[in-house]
């Protein structure tokens, strides 16, 4: 069963249900309720006129458009939901005693939380234009007929694993060549079988065979992925009033598999086969038929282990439906005798036509399995002693669906009844009456859990507890309990607490007893409430103090936290901002940046000389890197930096500078990296900058960057020195990859576009290209391309092939032939990307100067 939230279920059960749908074609067009006319679903597993273990049942789905849909073809991707409305709440709440918002008094407010309507969708699954696409012109309808992902799975499994191989091994092959995305969950808990190599079969087939070892089937599941399922009990109950009039068929016949049978057919050359039936379990009574040329003896008999206590009433059920069971649940049922059983779906439609109907059943044919068949004495005896000693030695421990015989007074019966277990005793019930008596079950009566649910009254709890053992004559009691949780409708009448943690409280309430202000924070002062008395502000800690209301007096403080201070003027003193990794101080001007591991001063800002009229600058220090100080004219900033550090003119432009960066002696236009620095400049227009060397350095530039002569790769050789190496230019902004592999058998190999290339490009599969070189004498090309993956196809097999693939740059898959101009416009903002911790340690630091912001 599908997981849903609880307003989903109960949106189910409402009588006055309103359903949606939604079908989605080829994840790009939505199709919503009112354009649909009809859906009709329709899966099983496992049914049949007996058990069908392995079973590959298609789900298919039937939708009836209300309207002419053109362009719909073989193979189109179609996803199918139900959904329901979950209404929303309005919710109102009482605020008394409000005494201030903002600047206004308020006495009492009445407040209204609104939640609106929403919609929840379960997916009915993914399926695949496989039928008809028929527009009715007449009726202006569109009818398809889709399948599920077994539409793929209909071609010759050959496998190319070694032998004998494991189970999930297998399972997975079939997944892989078949290009099936799996249920890991179900996958990852196969059993550990060994098996010879599956020949003849498709790979539908196939993975049959391993559902069949499962003792399970094999589906695809809402999601769209291969899955392989046993049954399971989501313990989901059906109520009679759900039913529709005479819509539950019940046949009064328990199934359960007695035995099971298995052909296996072996060749013994090419025109002949030798065949084998293989058996377990009882030959009387139903029997589970199986076809599989793998299985042995030994696999048989643990494959009827797992089922042979499967049992149900087969059942067939018309109700209102639910879409988030599934194919496989047991569902509980009450026939008309008011008494609960349980059955599996095996088979499963579902109808929606505006509203929401459902079918279920449990078809495979019943019948008695007690026919009396001559047995000799030696099986007499072994039917007599099916069954274990206790470990007391003293009474038998019986298994099954089926009431033991002869049993003994205290003996144990182990019933299985459909996915639960129960323990019945055989126990004197009445002098001279034994009966078997049922003792516990996994499954419990409505009887026991209402009288969990009602054991203590809701009125009888406080009485309960007063006549606790904890009170023994008490006055008080004590509760503990980390859960205890007092509502607002709670009443406490002349309470002593002694210490508490109370988050807000209601001042307009106090009406007497002392108020001590030294133990008291106090925010949001309004001070027009205070008309006499002294305030002691050292005892006081305020947030948000409008200074402008203070008119006269001194205000002395000691220590002031977390203040906003508006319209006041400091004069005089430090002000130290104290962090757990840096302090901040402010003294007279000067601002310094200390850090706390090693005490050093990293950074230190400070006013220089400050002439009036056009000039003036601050300073700044780092460390001990060196000295550098920012200066500004009317006509141009520049930034200087001391000593032997460079100087670079800024005009409307935003730079970037590594403190490591040095100026060039020899030529005062040129702008140099240490070795093992780095130099990032961004958007600079250097106009004055005749030449950028980096060596052992290494630049960054965001943005665009435009060359007007050539742009070249200086490549060092070993026998002709430095030569220059010209660059691939396109009209189109072009990233390329490349690589060698080799066709199979089939002359088909599979590329995958590396997970780190994908996420620089366009990952539409319209958006790249693709280029095949064959090493040999053949043809091969490209097909079939996706967004993260192509195939390259020979016409001979194991044939080495060279590819090319070329796709637009992620972001720019517009450009061609820009302009400077509409280059910039349409480039996106490059991405800054802030410096590392170790960066920070180092002393690296670098300093983003806006030209804008700059203040003369």
């Amino acid at each position: 069963m599908l997981i849903v939230s609880n307003e989903f279920s109960e949106a189910c059960k409402d009588k006055e249900r309103e359903v949606f749908a939604r079908v989605i074609v080829n994840d790009e067009t939505t199709y919503l309720k009112d354009k649909i006319k009809k859906i009709d679903f329709s899966t099983g597993a496992l049914g049949g006129e007996s058990f069908q273990i392995g079973s590959t049942q298609s789900a298919t789905v039937k939708i009836v458009f209300s309207e002419i849909i053109e362009g719909l073809k073989e193979l189109d991707v179609v996803r199918v939901e139900i959904g329901f409305k979950i209404r929303g709440t309005g919710l109102p709440s009482n605020i008394n005693h409000v005494s201030k918002i903002g600047r206004a008094k308020v006495g009492r407010a009445r407040l209204v939380s609104y939640v609106p309507d929403r919609y929840e969708f379960v997916p009915l699954g993914t399926f695949y234009i496989s039928g008809r696409v028929d527009p009715d012109r007449n009726e202006k309808t569109t009818t398809v007929e889709a399948r599920d992902g077994f539409v793929f799975l209909e071609e010759t499994y050959e496998s190319q694993l070694n032998y004998p191989a494991k189970l999930a091994d297998v399972a997975l092959e079939i997944a892989n060549k078949s290009g099936s995305v799996i249920d890991p969950v179900s996958f990852n808990h196969l059993s550990n079988y060994t098996l010879s190599k599956p020949i003849g079969y498709t790979y539908r087939q196939a993975i049959g065979l391993i559902g069949q070892f499962e003792a399970g089937f094999v589906c695809f599941d809402r999601e769209g992925k291969l899955s392989i399922r046993t049954l399971l009990d989501p313990n989901f109950k059906i109520e009679p009033n759900e039913y529709f009039l005479k819509g539950l068929t019940k046949s009064e016949l328990l199934y359960q598999p007695k035995g099971m049978t298995c052909r296996v057919v072996n060749k013994t050359d090419e025109s002949s086969d030798e065949t084998t039936v293989l058996q377990s379990g009882s030959t009387n009574g139903p029997q589970v038929s199986l076809d599989n040329n793998l299985m042995t003896q030994i696999l048989l008999d643990d494959v009827f282990q797992k089922m042979k206590y499967i049992n149900f009433y087969p059942i067939s059920l018309k109700w209102r439906g639910n879409p988030a069971l599934e194919v496989g649940d047991w569902v509980t049922m009450t026939d008309r005798e008011g008494k609960q059983f349980k059955s599996p779906i095996l088979n499963y439609s579902m109808t929606f036509d505006g509203g929401f109907s459902s079918t279920v059943s449990a078809d495979t044919k019943a019948y008695s399995g007690n026919v009396s068949t001559y047995k000799g004495p030696l099986q007499q005896k072994l039917d007599d002693i099916d069954y274990r000693i206790d470990a007391a030695g003293k009474n038998n421990v019986y298994e099954g669906p089926e009431e033991p015989k002869n049993p003994k007074e205290g003996d144990i019966w182990f019933k299985k009844n459909g996915p639960d277990d129960e323990i019945w005793v055989y126990k004197q019930t009445t002098p001279g009456v034994f009966e078997w008596v049922m003792t516990t079950s996994t499954a419990l009566e409505e009887s026991v859990k209402e009288q969990i649910e009602n054991s203590t009254p809701k009125d009888e709890i406080v009485k309960t507890i007063n006549l606790s053992d904890e009170m023994d004559g008490k006055e008080w009691l004590k509760i503990k309990g980390a859960k205890l949780w007092l509502t607002d409708e709670t009443k406490i009448e002349n309470a002593i607490i002694t210490s508490a943690m109370i988050s807000s409280v209601d001042a307009g309430t106090i009406i007497v007893g002392t108020l001590d202000a030294s133990k008291i924070r106090v925010t949001n002062l309004d001070a027009s409430a205070i008309s006499t008395g002294t305030l002691d502000a050292t005892k006081i800690k305020v947030k948000n103090l409008d200074a402008s209301e203070i008119t006269t007096g001194i205000l002395k403080a000691i220590s002031i936290q977390g203040v906003t201070i508006s319209g006041a003027t400091i004069t005089g003193g430090k002000i130290t901002s104290d962090g757990s990794d840096f302090s901040t101080i402010l003294e007279n001007g000067v601002i310094k940046w200390i850090r706390k591991s090693d005490n050093s001063e990293i950074f230190k800002m400070y006013p220089l000389n400050i002439s009036a009229g056009t000039q003036s600058s601050v300073g700044f220090k780092l460390g001990a890197n060196g000295f550098f100080k920012l200066e500004g004219t009317s006509e141009k900033q520049a930034l200087s930096f001391a000593d032997q550090i460079f100087q670079v003119n800024l005009e409307n432009s935003l730079a970037t500078f590594s403190i490591m960066a040095k100026k060039n002696t020899n030529n005062s236009s040129s702008i140099s990296a240490l070795p093992g620095s780095d130099l990032t400049l961004t958007n600079i227009v250097a106009g004055k900058i005749s030449n950028i060397a980096m060596r052992g350095g290494s630049t960054s530039l965001s943005g665009s960057f435009s060359v007007s002569g050539t742009k070249n790769a200086l490549v060092r050789t070993v026998n002709f020195g430095e030569r220059l190496l010209n660059a691939y230019e396109t009209p189109e902004y072009l990233f390329a990859t490349y690589g060698k592999d080799c066709t199979n058998e089939d002359g088909y190999v599979e590329i995958e576009i590396e997970r780190i290339f994908l996420e620089t490009i366009s990952t539409d599969s319209r958006n790249y290209h693709v280029f095949v070189s064959p090493y040999s004498n053949s043809n091969a090309y490209a097909c079939y391309l996706e967004s993260d993956r192509f195939l390259i196809k020979s016409d001979k097999p194991n044939v080495k092939v060279s590819w090319q693939l070329v796709a637009y740059r992620k972001g720019y898959e517009d450009f061609y032939l820009e302009t400077p101009k509409s280059n910039d416009e349409k480039s996106p903002d490059p991405i800054q990307y802030p410096m590392t911790n170790q960066e920070v340690n180092e002393g690296v630091s670098s300093i983003i100067i806006p030209y804008k912001e700059l203040k003369v």
